[in-house]
């Protein structure tokens, strides 16, 4: 079977490096990458490695991570979680890292790999633990305890920050409910009375004191109040911006619990677009700093670090299909995050089901195998004039074991066929299994 085609690059380099122009790697070499993986020099049973892959981290990008079930994009993404916490202080202290963690495996990063001692040792890696700040919505803290899994601390959103229509979106409501329309009323009411700082209390005494709706309305719009207070997630203050896109830190937000759960469906998509919101609206604030500083001569600072968004199972929240809350926010982040220094890497096992936009704006993709027709073609708006062939070839030649990937790089220009380095921290993703051991 022939080879992949390997991109014209100096062999004689020691690294690669993705994701840089070559006059940001003259100018800053390898400081402010990741270590994700090798080349892939030849192909077969035992394929050959090669340089290491060197991805930016400095700089923003919208990275795009698929791969069928099981083929590794939550493998890699961890990778990539990994590698920000062995960035040097300088950089760390500049970089903030934010991952949504759909299927709750991201917390065992904070222990030790087990039993891959001798590859790490290959791939001049040893084991060790990630350190990562777990948040779990409120309302499920207890489980978590019982189940003695470790997590920092609760998430909370400030009621008085979501708008009306991000409460409608919470409940699946639309203008045609009599509810909606009575929230819509209250919310604003709130608002003007009492700026930011009122919690579900107050909502639920104002649709009591509410004197245009009828009983049965205002009675349905309780209930579902009296339901998302249960959850221990909405409240009058809120978990604090600055706590979740802190400085050198990385933040796993763990909605998981939310996923599937009856009547709370739209809570991971409050979580996301709220986010979302927040983080682009503070970060344009804060890059005019950065700029003034840079204007007076000073260092590129600011009080509020450049954000790397992660978000695994990227479909749910930008969807090609149907409306989601956090789906505009996020293509905001897409297009114009670049300027304000908002990065995202969206992971997916569905590009078929992704928005557009999100794939044809990455500038980074690492694929690994698909087989389904639909999320292949949804992938090839990718091809661009300097790939040779087409992705069915290159994934056909891929080879079949897993972590081997294509990485597609558009500031270079380059393809390659790469392998991802192993988890130096446990992977909670790996497939459930009936056997003890």
């Amino acid at each position: 079977m022939p080879s992949p085609p390997i991109p014209n690059v100096d062999f004689a380099s020691k690294n690669t490096i993705v994701g840089r122009t070559s006059e940001d790697v003259q100018k800053y070499g390898e400081s402010g990458t990741a270590y994700i993986g090798k080349v892939v020099m030849s192909s077969g049973e035992n394929p050959v490695l090669g340089r290491k892959v060197l991805m930016d981290v400095a700089k923003p990008h919208v990275v795009l991570i698929c791969g069928k079930r099981g083929a590794g994009k939550s493998f890699s993404l961890g990778v990539v979680i990994e590698e920000f916490a062995k960035l040097s202080p300088e950089l760390k202290r500049r970089v903030s890292v934010i991952v949504i963690d759909m299927v709750g495996i991201f917390w065992t990063l904070k222990v030790p790999s087990r039993g891959n001692e001798k590859e790490l040792l290959e791939w001049g890696l040893t084991p060790e633990s990630t350190p990562v700040k777990i948040l779990v919505p409120k309302g499920k803290m207890d489980f978590y305890k019982e189940k003695q899994i470790p997590v920092d601390d609760a998430l909370t959103l400030r009621c008085g920050e979501l708008d009306v229509t991000e409460w409608m979106a919470l409940f699946r409501y639309t203008w045609h409910d009599t509810e909606a329309i009575l929230l819509g009323r209250v919310i604003e009411q709130l608002k003007e009375q009492l700026g930011m700082r009122f919690g579900i209390e107050e909502i639920i005494h104002s649709i009591d004191q509410d004197e245009e709706s009828d009983k049965l309305t205002k009675q349905a719009l309780k209930n579902r109040m009296e339901m998302a207070q249960g959850w221990g997630l909405l409240e009058k203050e809120g978990t604090k911006m600055k706590d979740i896109a802190e400085a050198g830190k990385i933040t796993v937000i763990d909605v998981s619990a939310y996923r599937q759960a009856i009547g709370m469906e739209g809570t991971k998509d409050i979580i996301v677009g709220l986010l979302g919101k927040k983080l682009f609206e503070e970060r344009m604030l804060y890059r005019k700093e950065e700029e003034i500083r840079l204007m007076k001569g000073l260092g590129r600072e600011s009080s509020m670090p450049i954000v790397w968004l992660m978000i695994d199972e990227a479909h749910m929240f930008m969807p090609k299909d149907e409306p989601n809350i956090a789906l505009n926010v996020l293509l905001e982040w897409v297009r114009v995050g670049r300027q304000p220094g908002l990065s995202l890497i969206l992971a997916t096992q569905r590009p078929n089901k992704l928005h557009p936009d999100a794939i044809s704006q990455c500038d980074l993709f690492i694929s690994h195998r698909m087989t389904a027709q639909d999320d292949i073609m949804a992938v090839s708006q990718l091809r661009p004039s300097y790939m040779h062939g087409d992705f069915d070839k290159l994934y056909n030649e891929m080879p079949k074991g897993k972590g081997y990937a294509l990485l597609l790089d558009d500031n270079a220009e380059s393809i390659y066929t790469i392998k991802m380095r192993p988890r130096t921290s446990w992977d909670g993703g790996v497939t459930a299994s009936a056997f003890t051991k």
